[in-house]
């Protein structure tokens, strides 16, 4: 990859912002604007309604269209790489989840346009096979992640938090009068090799109004810093399209689709080979080894929207919706085996295919109702369904002829529907002539999961999963006066036992002396989980501020728990160890911490600023830390805003992470520098450029060696040296 100098980056630096300083003495005015800017944002995860941020009783961390632009974000890795509460694991092209304040996988529950989107499968409830966002980015108009428990407002699986999926419409394009209006990008980062190129059109024609986007990327896997990854070819393709009609000023109609394929094609294949690269001593030997992961979401939804008000409602949503996600991974290897000693000589063709598929169809509705000056209640009904399976398909054969006993087909778990029905209410209660907001809510769930009466491999029956629950929340916000406020919020979340930690039944040689079966659990609890959190934000004169302590109970948690321990024979006579596993509820996980962040605007063109996290997890039963928790780790910078030019230099920062359990890897602390520059070249034509690790500095995030062995070596998982992402915007 391109690396240049850091004495060129600095004289670049240099040159670019001295070339349009201007000083200005109205840096007061500029604080309260560029706080205003930020706290108006319109967000909908906090009360399912949309509602500026600062009069949300909680913390919600939001990136919009624009930052998105500036960070030449391409891949749902990028999103929120300068908020340290938040992190995204799964580079490009892997298996990707979000984790909010230590919590991850399916316990943070994901909704892009309402519907909701794919669970994630993996190892340990990981989803570390198929991941979660099946999404491309240039769609999207903001994200927003509340962090907490939800599920007064979500239902199930917003035991952690929520990441909500805002994508673009006509409207973010045409100007007022206009009747038709578009975007062409091109773009390219030269760490993945990946190059871009999209193009949005969006029209009006009478009461209808349109959006089209289309989206292409191709690259490959992302390099770490000593660029010794193998990488695989990625190629994406993204259609989004939007229809709506307004049939008055108040109420329209709107279809959505969302369609993203992805395939990934790499070299090697390791989870067909696993167990036999041990035996080359014995004469098995790969000639050809190869790997393609092809992934594909379809969401389809139909939209209502009201304002004309009735005596049931001023406000009213209802969406109906299919969201269908499948990823297939396939394996192919020859195999030259010459053991005689084990009368095997042949040229061997493998090949392996394992399918995860999730279909959910859905109708949701949500309503807001003022009752006076003094109630204005919200309330809804969700109901889903979804059926999941897994299924997996081998084949050994010599010469076209199948080996004995393949084909082989397995269930990892039994076809699963789940049925979801929940409804909610909460009051906005205004008090002491608006100073104070105190909102408390409720939903009432019942969920039910059903193996379709599979059988596990002893011949019973699978649990039928049946389950109601209540879940309260009460939020409070309090405005000292109109720059300053103070927030408190407790919620409560929970999340039934997922089917692939409750069915799933794995059975795996992985190497010539270790086999690890995991088998089904039919006694799981729910998850629950119990968030508390207090607040203060606003601004004083030139100084702008954020902050947030958070306490975080888990009750119930799901882990794998080690369960059999024995020696058996192979196929060979040899001793090889037998590892069981079963999922389990342990008794607690408490994770809690603190945030804080601050801009000082020095005045109208420049600002400077900083935010820090701190999280601290562990097994209240063991003591054992959480190994999803992040150290003490946040962001400083400086920022330059002038007429056609911004940019901003940017250090990111993480303490030494010594919060580990015995036998696992402590990770060193670090500091890098990205350097962002946006340039308006005319009114419709902008480039963007991120220059990240200017100093090419080596480190290793320790998301990245989360849980690995203190004997490990830890160089195949730095991040990136020096790397340089661009984009060029036309509008029109």
């Amino acid at each position: 990859m391109f690396k240049p100098t850091p004495k060129a980056l600095a004289l670049a630096v240099t040159a670019a912002l001295s070339s349009q300083v201007v000083i200005a003495d109205d840096s007061a005015d500029i604080a309260v604007e560029g706080t205003a800017q930020d706290l108006e944002v319109i967000v909908v995860s906090g009360t399912r309604t949309e509602k500026a941020l600062k009069d949300i009783a909680g913390s919600i961390s939001v990136i919009g269209q624009e930052d998105i632009e500036k960070q030449v974000v391409s891949d749902m890795n990028q999103l929120f790489k300068y908020d340290p509460s938040i992190r995204v694991t799964g580079g490009l092209g892997e298996a990707q989840n979000i984790i909010v304040r230590g919590m991850g996988s399916d316990r943070v529950l994901m909704i892009k346009d309402g519907m909701r989107m794919n669970e994630g499968y993996g190892a340990n409830g990981l989803n570390d096979i198929v991941g979660r966002g099946f999404i491309d980015t240039d769609t999207l108009k903001q994200v927003e992640v509340a962090k907490g428990a939800a599920s007064s407002l979500y239902g199930s699986d917003a035991l952690g938090g929520i990441v909500v999926f805002t994508t673009k419409d006509a409207s973010d394009y045409l100007a007022e009068g206009e009747s038709f209006a578009g975007k062409v990008k091109v773009g390219y980062n030269d760490n993945s090799k990946q190059k871009n190129i999209s193009t949005t059109l969006a029209a009006m024609t009478g009461d209808f109004e349109h959006l089209l986007n289309l989206s292409y990327r191709t690259g490959e896997e992302e390099q770490n810093y000593h660029e010794s990854e193998s990488p695989f070819d990625i190629d994406s393709k993204s259609l989004l399209y939007k229809a709506k009609y307004n049939i008055n000023d108040t109420d329209y109609v709107t279809f959505t689709a969302d369609i993203y394929e992805q395939e990934n094609k790499g070299g090697s294949a390791n989870g067909l080979l696993a167990y036999f690269r041990s035996l080359a001593a014995y004469g098995y030997l790969v000639d050809t080894e190869n790997s393609t992961t092809e992934k594909n979401n379809d969401s389809f939804k139909l939209s209502y929207h009201s304002e004309t008000a009735t005596a049931l409602y001023d406000t009213l949503n209802v969406n109906l919706y299919s969201n269908k996600t499948k990823q297939v991974d396939s394996e192919y290897a020859l195999m030259n085996i010459n053991a005689p000693m084990f009368g095997v000589v042949e040229m061997r063709d493998m090949f392996k295919d394992s399918t995860f598929e999730q279909e959910t169809v859905g109708f949701l509705s949500n309503a807001s109702l003022k009752l006076n000056d003094m109630h204005t209640i919200g309330y809804g009904l969700d109901i889903e369904k979804s059926e999941a399976k897994r299924y997996e398909f081998k084949l050994y054969s010599v010469e076209g002829t199948a080996k004995p006993g393949y084909p082989e087909e397995t269930d990892k778990f039994p076809t699963t529907d789940t049925f979801r029905a929940g409804f909610f209410i909460n009051d906005e209660i205004t008090l002491m002539d608006g100073k104070l907001t105190v909102t408390p809510g409720a939903r009432f769930d019942t969920y039910e999961m059903d193996p379709s009466g599979a059988l596990n491999a002893n011949g019973e029956a699978f649990r039928k999963f049946d389950e109601n629950h209540t879940s309260l929340n009460i939020g409070a916000l309090y405005r000292f006066s109109p720059m300053i406020s103070g927030f408190a919020q407790y919620g409560q979340g929970f999340k039934v036992p997922a089917y692939d930690l409750a069915y799933i039944e794995h059975y795996n040689q992985a190497s010539s002396d270790y086999i690890y079966e995991v088998v089904p659990s039919d006694d799981l609890l729910p998850e629950e989980s119990d968030t508390f959190e207090i607040g203060l934000r606003g601004h004083v004169g030139d100084f702008a501020f954020s902050s947030a302590v958070f306490y975080n109970k888990y009750d119930n948690f799901l882990e794998t728990a080690l369960i059999g321990n024995e020696f058996v024979k192979d196929g060979f006579g040899n001793d090889v160890l037998k590892q069981t596993f079963q999922y389990k509820n342990i008794d607690a996980v408490t994770i809690k911490g603190w945030e804080f962040g601050m801009t000082y605007y020095v005045n109208n063109q420049w600002s400077v600023f900083a935010n820090a996290a701190y999280q601290h997890g562990k097994d209240d039963q063991t003591d054992d830390y959480i190994s999803t928790i992040s150290p003490l780790s946040g962001v400083a910078g400086i920022a330059f805003s002038g007429e056609n030019l911004s940019s901003e230099v940017i250090v990111n920062w993480a303490k030494r992470m010594d919060k580990v359990n015995e036998g696992s890897s402590e990770v060193a602390g670090y500091a890098s520098v990205d350097w962002l520059i946006n340039y308006d070249v005319t009114e419709d034509l902008v480039v963007n450029v991120s220059v990240n690790n200017v100093f090419d500095r080596e480190y290793v995030p320790y998301s990245n060696a989360a849980s690995h062995a203190q004997a490990d070596s830890l160089a195949h998982l730095t991040a990136p040296g020096r790397t340089i992402a661009a984009s060029i915007n036309y509008s029109f």
